[in-house]
């Protein structure tokens, strides 16, 4: 699968799941810079010019959340995840590149994890039994506990593409 292959699989994925139209498209361009999963730590030599480019085709908005995907550090995303289920709690995402806070409001925040699941999700191939990503035993629990917190349509696409072991029971009503 190419990367433009994977990032059309994303936006698909997040219709599924009924996120919000900016979310989808931030989907659909969120490998456009890189990610820390891509190894990609040339972000910073992306151009004003480039940047503007993309804010011309999608909007400020979306592509700030497309830049913020792509600087953020993994870790800190699961921390700010942790943070937010919290009481309260607010999150904490950090540049993977320098170390500082990226400035996200809460719902800014979730929209950012939101779109991670999507890719997450997006890197399983459709072929039951194999994956990309050895998503069972490294991060499966994490991504159950993220997609029950966002709903019925998400755990429904979680079950869509995962199934098997990583079946979520969707909640009676």
């Amino acid at each position: 699968m190419t990367l433009v292959d994977h990032m059309f699989r994303a936006c698909a994925i997040l219709q599924d799941m009924e996120a919000k139209d900016e979310i989808c498209l931030a989907g659909l361009f969120h490998g456009a810079y890189g990610t820390e999963g891509l190894h990609n730590d040339n972000v910073e030599a992306i151009p004003d010019t480039r940047r503007a480019e993309v804010r011309t085709i999608v909007g400020p908005d979306v592509e700030k959340m497309i830049y913020t995907f792509s600087v953020m550090s993994y870790m800190s995303l699961g921390k700010s995840f942790r943070r937010v289920m919290r009481p309260g709690g607010t999150p904490q995402l950090r540049d993977r590149r320098t170390g500082l806070e990226i400035p996200l409001d809460r719902e800014q925040f979730l929209d950012i994890l939101r779109m991670k699941l999507g890719d997450v999700l997006a890197h399983m191939p459709p072929q039951a039994g194999h994956t990309l990503v050895d998503l069972p035993t490294e991060y499966a629990g994490f991504w159950k506990v993220a997609a029950e917190y966002f709903g019925p349509a998400t755990v429904s696409t979680w079950n869509k593409f995962t199934g098997g072991e990583l079946w979520i029971d969707p909640e009676q009503n």
